[in-house]
């Protein structure tokens, strides 16, 4: 058995909101040679299942870049239908943020904070949650449900189940959906303790590869990382990670820089890579864990604010529209006795 895992990000650059750092796991029975130039593509071993297109034709599972599935049209259905499917895998069934992140958070930081617009206001459900559970008829759509957010339950039970036969046929199982969720005081402060946001996204970023190193490095896994901005060297930050494994470059080129740690029986392969999601399914599937936890939180983040300015425009949380935002609710967050340092991403 091999296992092959990927690692993205959401909300690296917003003034607004939390910054998430996901990675999924996949183990594969098969395995595949220890020197392959890459592992096996998971779309093609899966692909009575999953496919890059949200418009197949066969009704698969679109697994893609989130930047891609993610537009103004489309809003969190792609998203959420490959979260949802893929956590199900894992036996998670979340009917709101708080079992998602109970589910798929990497700590005990990535649980939904007590901030005030983080917290579920009473009576919950929009119109497009609400109506997503009406036509459910199996009896398990509970009137205060926020999950699914834009579909029908009986819907994605369906799409879980075709899914699950194709992983059933293959060898391929899911180990592992996680994501760490950094909201915006944690962020600060270690932006500021570390001098540096590229530092603090490293940060998790290392926490996944030991954690993936520690479960799973007995059966060498090969992890993709979406390249960290323009870096193209990695090897000392992996030293700092791995200090007495035995290092191998194997690639330090203009978009791939790959390495091999090895210590004792265990070792692990680690590519940075640009376009890395829409080469990867498991980088893929990490970048829309991220983007759709992300934007699940923005939605109670908007909700919140939304009470104070009803005719305020919600916000993504990026820096244009972002200062647009912070002018508009300006007054009401001196009013409540907000701390902007818990509220205001540093830069």
């Amino acid at each position: 058995m091999r296992v092959y895992a990927g690692i993205d990000e959401a909300g690296y650059g917003p003034m607004f909101g939390p910054f998430v750092v996901a990675r999924s796991v996949f183990a594969i029975e098969d395995g595949f040679a220890d020197d392959a130039a890459d592992p096996p593509s998971l779309w093609t071993l899966l692909k009575n299942g999953v496919c890059k297109s949200a418009r197949d034709k066969r009704k698969r599972v679109a697994v893609q870049d989130s930047k891609k599935l993610y537009t103004p049209a489309a809003g969190l259905t792609n998203l959420e239908r490959g979260v949802l499917t893929f956590a199900s895998l894992l036996g998670h069934d979340p009917a709101t943020i708080e079992d998602l992140l109970d589910a798929l958070g990497h700590d005990d930081h990535s649980r939904v904070p007590d901030t005030l617009w983080y917290q579920r206001a009473n009576g919950h459900g929009d119109g497009a949650t609400q109506s997503a559970h009406d036509g459910a008829t199996d009896g398990h759509a509970t009137p205060c449900a926020e999950l699914p957010a834009a579909h029908d339950a009986a819907q994605l039970r369906i799409a879980a189940a075709m899914l699950r036969r194709a992983v059933d046929k293959t060898g391929v199982s899911l180990a592992d959906l996680r994501a760490a969720v950094v909201y915006e005081d944690r962020y600060n402060h270690l932006v500021a303790t570390m001098r540096s946001k590229a530092r603090c996204a490293w940060k998790f970023v290392s926490q996944h590869l030991w954690y993936i190193w520690q479960h799973h490095g007995q059966h060498h896994p090969y992890v993709v990382v979406d390249r960290q901005g323009g870096r193209k060297v990695y090897h000392d930050l992996l030293q700092l990670i791995w200090p007495d494994a035995a290092l191998r470059l194997l690639d330090e080129s203009d978009n791939i820089s790959c390495y091999r740690l090895t210590q004792g029986p265990r070792s692990i392969t680690i590519s940075f890579e640009t376009d890395s999601e829409t080469n990867h399914l498991p980088v893929a599937l990490a970048s829309m864990t991220a983007k759709y936890t992300r934007e699940l939180l923005m939605q109670r983040f908007n909700d919140f604010w939304l009470q104070h300015h009803p005719d305020t425009q919600r916000t993504a949380g990026y820096v244009q529209d972002g200062r647009r935002f912070l002018a508009e609710i300006d007054q009401t967050i001196d009013r409540l006795g907000i701390d902007r340092s818990v509220l205001i991403r540093s830069r």
